[in-house]
């Protein structure tokens, strides 16, 4: 697999969001020998400011959180439409749910493609 979206911005239009720190810019994870890490045959993402990590899990979902393929993270993006098809990219995820005694639908989630201008960026 291969994210369309070499960066992506997660975000909630909810200023006082419990899970406020998961939230920012993510972009491919590389591992120290500059190959782009993978989990679930998809690129790992990683937060710019923090451990973070967005993942696809084994169900197909795109998941942030601290531990790369856990099961459960902070956040997970879902599609309504095919679950099965899984998804390559987190910014094809249509539903998000957060963490919060087990999981619940968080309409005010999504995940916008950042431009990407600079090389390198």
């Amino acid at each position: 697999g291969n994210v369309c979206c070499p960066k992506v911005n997660l975000k909630t239009s909810n200023v006082k969001h419990k899970l406020r720190s998961v939230f920012g810019d993510y972009k491919l994870h590389l591992g120290v020998d500059g190959s782009v890490t993978t989990c679930q045959g998809c690129p790992v993402l990683k937060h710019t400011n923090l451990p973070l990590y967005l993942y696809r899990d084994r169900q197909g979902r795109w998941v942030a959180g601290p531990e790369i393929g856990a099961v459960r993270g902070s956040v997970r993006g879902d599609q309504s439409e095919d679950p099965e098809l899984g998804m390559e990219c987190p910014c094809q995820a249509t539903m998000w749910q957060c963490y919060d005694n087990g999981w619940q639908d968080d309409n005010t989630v999504r995940v916008e493609k950042c431009q990407v201008f600079r090389q390198g960026y």
